[in-house]
């Protein structure tokens, strides 16, 4: 049965959209063949793969990530992002079907949502170890969709993820990611799992070598010394690490920031 966020059109009026919001892009204009978000992936140059270049180049300043569930935490001083299941937040009624579809009202109620909001990690869609290529190249290239919405349609600054799979995409799943680029890290579900860690590792030297990030983004669960211990290859290669507080890590560590 296919889960919905939000069940009914009757249901999405009672979500509150702001009577004063307006959209900025002209959605009447675009081809309503367009179901795939060319209308937005046109808008900058594309990998080899077609993946469309992405990049945040401002200084990232902010106190909190709040997850996308957290809409009491939203203001100027938050960051939000989308490290939950993809269920909760790609459903029928998630921002990605209503940016391909061109739902008026959906997306609406989206920029309601967010519009005390102006930073954003880029939403992630899963990337299994065991996924096809297709699957992998899919699921960056609907990342890439829902960011360039974001930036055009919210103008708000979007950190790129380093999202990967198993160890043959490293090749080519960063090529998206403009060189000097701000980069949003999360070590949530890989610290207590020694696959998971060097595979990260290894990940992360291949991300500084080749995009060069201006700073690393970091949303971790763990302890300072256990988050700065797998970020050892960025810290030696002279890349500014930005740690910030949020729920999971306050419950389990009593929170911490960290600038350096």
């Amino acid at each position: 049965m296919i889960r919905r966020t939000l069940k009914t059109r009757k249901a999405i009026k009672s979500k509150k959209i702001d009577k004063d919001i307006k959209l900025v892009i002209d959605y009447d204009s675009i081809d309503c063949e367009d179901t795939r978000g060319f209308y937005l992936s046109n808008k900058t140059t594309k990998t080899k793969l077609g993946i469309p270049m992405i990049g945040s180049f401002t200084d990232a300043e902010f106190d909190y990530f709040a997850l996308d569930s957290e809409k009491s935490k939203f203001g100027n001083d938050i960051c939000v992002c989308y490290f939950s299941k993809d269920s909760k937040f790609d459903t029928i009624d998630g921002i990605f079907n209503a940016v391909i579809y061109k739902d008026i009202e959906l997306l609406k109620y989206y920029k309601s949502k967010y519009k005390d909001v102006n930073k954003f990690i880029c939403m992630d869609f899963t990337i299994a170890g065991n996924y096809e290529f297709e699957d992998a190249l899919h699921s960056i290239k609907m990342s890439t969709i829902v960011y360039l919405w974001m930036v055009f349609e919210l103008n708000a600054d979007v950190y790129p993820l380093m999202t990967y799979g198993n160890e043959s995409t490293f090749s080519w799943c960063f090529e998206h990611i403009m060189k000097g680029s701000n980069v949003a890290v999360s070590l949530k579900g890989i610290c207590d799992n020694d696959e998971a860690r060097e595979r990260f590792k290894k990940a992360l030297q291949v991300l500084v070598d080749t995009r060069k990030p201006k700073c690393l983004i970091v949303y971790t669960v763990a302890s300072l010394e256990t988050s700065l211990e797998l970020l050892d290859y960025a810290i030696k290669s002279n890349i500014k690490i930005i740690i910030r507080p949020n729920v999971l890590q306050i419950r389990n560590t009593g929170g911490h920031s960290y600038n350096g």
